[in-house]
């Protein structure tokens, strides 16, 4: 792969390939190789070369690391809601994971280190959430299909680049409406990008500075349409640790099923603290709309 003109920091990048003992290894060096090669015309061969072993290589990793998979992917279900991580290689998957859960993945440099999804529970102050990293493999049906099932999309990018690679695919898919996008690694990115994806009211975090963090934990709440309400028994005060979470734009007679399923027959009236009384205390009837963290005692036969 010798060439003449080579930088200081291509022939380290050519070490590094020529000692690699793994696939990823070799995948990252030829990676920081095309990132460092020379940019001149008696080069362009040697780098369109480069850049097909490289393709060639990825190609050849997916391959392998899709059979370590296994045939299905399909996650149960647990929790209130389910929230998928997508994103491209080394865009910090991992980490958020590790950031937001209680959740320990692998995380490496290393191209395609998850070749399994990995699941945490993420705790929204009283809304639990099951957060599960997939694969970067984005392309793949399994891996596709269980973001169609979640209940949110993390769409992690740390480029343009990959927002408009990743963006095609979702679009293909029809998933747009329950993806929420994310620039991560926002110490990297130029100021010039940091200003586009301002105009597009994207999402910027850093999970290596946490930076953003409590943002995009909003945000998730915002996206998943859950809410928490408390009940309260009259002359008593509500747990404010054990908060029923409901469906936004929930009912009284919503939460009085959830309840008890007789609740509704027995109903008389509800008393309500919160965003959705007009005042403390206010007296509803059972259709009245509920908001985030409003309190209610309900009165029954």
């Amino acid at each position: 792969m010798s060439s003449t003109n080579q930088s200081p920091e291509y022939k380290i990048a050519e070490g590094k390939f020529l000692m690699a003992s793994t696939k990823e290894e070799k995948l990252m060096a030829l990676e920081a190789m095309i990132r460092t090669a020379p940019r001149h015309k008696s080069s362009e061969k040697m780098l369109a070369n480069l850049k097909t072993r490289y393709v060639n290589l990825k190609k050849e990793l997916e391959r392998e690391n899709a059979k370590k998979k296994g045939r299905s992917l399909g996650i149960k279900k647990e929790g209130d809601a389910q929230v998928t991580i997508l994103g491209l290689a080394n865009s910090g998957k991992s980490s958020l994971l590790a950031e937001l859960t209680n959740a320990k993945p692998k995380i490496s440099d290393v191209p395609f280190a998850t070749a399994r999804p990995e699941i945490g529970t993420l705790d929204l102050e009283g809304i639990k959430i099951q957060l599960i990293e997939l694969p970067a493999y984005i392309e793949d049906r399994e891996i596709l299909g269980l973001a169609r099932s979640s209940d949110l999309i993390l769409v992690l990018v740390t480029s343009l680049s990959e927002l408009i690679q990743i963006s095609a695919i979702i679009k293909k898919e029809n998933l747009a409406d329950k993806s929420l996008f994310v620039l991560n690694k926002v110490e990297l990115v130029s100021q010039e990008e940091l200003k586009k994806f301002f105009k597009l009211n994207i999402l910027r975090i850093s999970v290596k500075e946490r930076a953003g963090i409590n943002d995009l934990r909003q945000k998730i709440f915002e996206n998943i349409g859950l809410i928490r309400v408390y009940t309260k028994e009259p002359g008593k005060k509500p747990k404010p640790d054990r908060p029923m979470i409901m469906k936004k734009d929930c009912t009284v007679k919503d939460l009085a099923e959830k309840i008890r399923k007789d609740f509704v027959q027995r109903f008389i009236k509800a008393k309500i603290w919160g965003k959705s009384a007009k005042f403390a205390g206010q007296t509803v009837g059972i259709e009245h709309v509920l908001k985030d963290r409003d309190i209610v005692e309900m009165y029954i036969r």
